[in-house]
């Protein structure tokens, strides 16, 4: 199977803090990559310097056989549905319209084929019946599944998801992850960074665990039941501790 993502050597800082170290990862078509790790590892600044949210310092990123660079961004930035942890959600515009939008502008879709993309989207999350709401008039998973309507209105070769539900109350959190697990068996090739350890072991193909901005373990999920390191084997035990 072909590699849709292929990272080598990737090195991230703000000013004089090196936050990525010299990461190497492939990500092969179709498959689930669940990235974990405590605060501050780097795992959030990986994902966002995929598509430079955050520029490289240097290194190597090819995305669906591209390579990233400033000639290339815009390509490939829209291959890819990006969900972030706050929604990102214009609230003066009504759900079916913030998914029109970039579909309408960047996309350069009609508006009558960017409406019918909209609404097979909202179909797939299970808020059609919003589509004429404000997203303030939604609770915080229906704003979050709005958010994961509009990235995969784009029909993207690559769904990226930074911490989707760590903003969500936790009786929200659920709803999120269920429409997740439907996009998944979809077939969409998925780069999530999460926490959810049982979304991990029903979703994933693979668990990547990051730490002081390497990636220090990484395998089929079942390394979460028997992690092969020490380090990984305390995070998910303060992990169960706080979930518990």
């Amino acid at each position: 199977m072909s590699a849709i993502v292929s990272v080598r050597d990737l090195h991230v800082s703000y000013g004089a803090l090196e936050v990525v170290k010299g990461v190497d990862l492939d990500v092969a078509q179709g498959e689930k990559v669940v990235i974990m790790g405590p605060s501050g590892s780097g795992k959030s600044t990986f994902l966002r310097s995929l598509i430079w949210l955050v520029k490289p310092r240097s290194g190597r990123v090819v995305i669906d056989g591209v390579e990233v660079s400033p000639q290339t961004l815009m390509e490939v930035r829209k291959k890819i549905g990006f969900v972030f942890q706050h929604y990102n959600l214009f609230p003066h515009l009504r759900v079916v319209d913030n998914i029109v939008l970039p579909l309408v502008k960047v996309h350069k879709l009609t508006r009558a084929e960017a409406l019918q993309r909209a609404e097979e989207a909202l179909r797939v999350v299970g808020l059609l019946e919003k589509a004429r709401s404000y997203p303030l008039q939604l609770s915080g998973g229906q704003q979050q599944r709005v958010a994961i309507a509009r990235a995969l209105a784009i029909r993207p070769r690559l769904l990226m998801l930074d911490e989707p539900t760590s903003a969500l109350d936790p009786e929200l959190v659920e709803e999120v992850l269920q429409v997740l697990e439907d996009v998944a068996r979809r077939g969409t090739t998925m780069l999530i960074v999460t926490h959810e350890v049982d979304f991990a072991l029903d979703v994933a193909d693979r668990v990547v665990f990051f730490d002081g901005g390497k990636i220090v373990e990484e395998g089929p999920p079942d390394i979460l039941y028997n992690p092969a390191t020490e380090r990984f084997r305390q995070f998910l035990k303060r992990l169960h501790k706080r979930t518990a």
